[in-house]
């Protein structure tokens, strides 16, 4: 037999759930999005007998490629974490670069980081336009006596 649910055991439960649910919500989230590279097969990798084929058995398919110049295969990866409700920060960023030689062997390797981007300052001006700025007030006293009604 279960003994009975007194008010006090009541209180002590709900304030359990309670503090599990804060301990929980303030509990960083960590997601990861793209392609972080293993540097361990990245190590794999020797710059003029590597071919492309088995760069992509070892790394899988790059984020993206150039499109001119030499063939230059880029995996972009980043973590961000996220606290709560808060906008979420970027803990690490990497972009590995695979550079080809036009025989498809690996030319040369190389990695970007988090301090290697740049910040790029957002302009909140904005470019006027010609004509009026019409309000809607403008709006309903000059559609007065436009409208014909139909028959």
């Amino acid at each position: 037999m279960r003994p009975p649910v007194t008010p006090s055991r009541f209180r002590s439960a709900l304030a359990g759930v309670a503090l599990a649910v804060t301990v929980a919500a303030c509990s960083a989230q960590v997601a990861t999005h793209g392609n972080m590279v293993d540097v361990d097969a990245l190590a794999k990798i020797e710059p003029g007998r590597t071919p492309q084929s088995e760069v992509l058995a070892l790394l899988g398919s790059p984020s993206s490629q150039a499109n001119f110049g030499e063939p230059t295969w880029y995996y972009i990866g980043q973590r961000t974490e996220r606290q709560a409700f808060y906008r979420p920060e970027t803990i690490e960023r990497r972009v590995v670069y695979v550079d080809f030689e036009p025989t498809g062997a690996v030319k040369s390797i190389g990695t970007l980081d988090l301090e290697d981007g740049k910040k790029i300052a957002i302009v909140d001006r904005e470019t006027p336009t010609a004509g009026q700025r019409i309000t809607l007030l403008k709006q309903l006293i000059g559609n007065v006596g436009r409208f014909t009604p139909t028959e």
